[in-house]
């Protein structure tokens, strides 16, 4: 007799949102966090609608820190940019994250979930080729119908039942809350590349005139560029003192994470377990990806849980049916293609100057094809523009994308 129906370990959106789910759906649930709340982890902030239907929640309600009219793209080291409008932009969010994940939280309890902070999960528990369970912390075991990992990109669940990423590639985070800014416009959020940046962007999302977070997500395309790179909080620090509207900022609180950014694993589901969120790679690359997405792939693990258990069916056969439906969805195929291109691009980088591939882009390109090319529906005309107004710029940063798979052998 099991203890539980299912057993989530984590508390990121993928966690949160199936605890919420299956919570409501009567399965008697139990979270493990190994932090000591859930706004202890770093959850994405700049989000659009779609995140705001998953959560349900309104663009006026206090679980929206800010709304965005447009998004600038600028070189920390030229000043070259590109701005895309709300026109192409859509509606842009910005979350009040500790607000969303205490409201799932509180949906979760007010259905009966249980929730142990604390709580590091060490290993799952198998019996006759299922998992039946995990261990935690020093020697305590809890037993569950359904073992749920989302427990981020280093997921315990995930090693120990056998889970396999033969292509891994992580960006890591660090951000600011800032306090005391001045002059700051609340309108518009802020994406930098630089020298000192290295692969990834330097983040402003200003919550008001006097309040902002600041942050940078940063990928290693090889040790020894990752090494030369100035210490991410040091970039960060470089940035307040030269620029007058953080000069004067006071750091609020200081937070960090892992995101993988290389698509979703081969498999993530077997008998008496499920992957969901990082720890299944269940992450776009592309801003405000990942929580859209994890929140996505929570309600499909809780809906398929609460089948589970109606049918008393944990087999491998029954939780892969999980994984069939998501895969199947357009925001798994998202990640799939955006997953392809940051494992090109890292390749990229490790033979070429991904910035200088950057300045062209931003000091070359219009908004509107950007755009068109961030979200993957570019049409027959904008490739067509791009071979002749941007002829120059595409062979540059072609040339060196084909030697850098020539090399890499990919």
């Amino acid at each position: 007799m099991m203890t539980f129906d299912v057993i989530v370990a984590g508390t990121g959106p993928a966690g949160l949102m199936t605890a919420e789910r299956t919570a409501k759906y009567g399965l008697k649930t139990l979270v493990l966090e190994k932090r000591q709340s859930v706004t202890n982890s770093l959850m994405g902030e700049l989000v659009t609608d779609k995140a705001l239907n998953f959560l349900r929640v309104r663009p006026d309600s206090e679980y929206i820190g800010n709304k965005f009219s447009s998004i600038v793209g600028e070189s920390l080291d030229t000043g070259s940019k590109i701005v895309v409008d709300r026109t192409l932009l859509g509606n842009s969010y910005l979350f009040d994250e500790d607000k969303c994940q205490e409201l799932m939280r509180d949906r979760a309890l007010s259905d009966g979930a249980e929730f142990r902070y604390n709580s590091r999960v060490k290993s799952v528990v198998k019996e006759n080729d299922s998992v039946v369970g995990v261990k935690y912390n020093q020697a305590e075991e809890e037993r569950a119908s359904l073992t749920v990992g989302a427990d981020g990109s280093f997921s315990r669940v995930s090693e120990t039942a056998g889970f396999i990423h033969p292509k891994w590639l992580l960006s890591y985070g660090y951000r600011f809350k800032l306090t005391n800014c001045k002059g700051i416009d609340p309108s518009t959020a802020y994406f930098y590349v630089g020298e000192d940046v290295g692969l990834g962007y330097l983040w402003l999302y200003p919550r008001s005139e006097t309040e902002t977070n600041l942050g940078i997500g940063r990928v290693p395309s090889s040790k020894s560029k990752w090494q030369a790179l100035p210490p991410m909080k040091e970039v960060l620090k470089k940035y307040m003192k030269t620029h007058p509207e953080t000069k004067d900022a006071k750091i609020a609180a200081v937070n960090g994470g892992v995101v993988p950014c290389a698509g979703i694993i081969p498999r993530f589901t077997d008998a008496g377990v499920a992957l969901c969120g990082n720890s299944a790679g269940q992450v776009s690359s592309i801003v405000g990806g990942g929580v859209t997405t994890c929140f996505h792939a929570g309600q499909v693990l809780a809906r398929h849980a609460k089948r589970m258990v109606d049918s008393n069916d944990f087999s491998k056969h029954s939780v892969r049916l999980y994984e069939k439906e998501y895969r199947k969805s357009k925001l798994a195929s998202n990640i799939t293609n955006t997953g392809k291109g940051m494992w090109a691009v890292s390749k990229y980088a490790m033979f070429n100057d991904p910035i200088e591939a950057a300045e062209i882009v931003l000091g070359q390109l219009d908004a509107k094809t950007l755009n068109e090319l961030i979200q993957g529906h570019a049409s027959v005309g904008t490739f067509m523009t791009l071979m002749t107004d941007f002829l120059p710029m595409v062979a540059k940063i072609g040339v060196g994308y084909l030697r850098a798979i020539a090399v890499s052998g990919l």
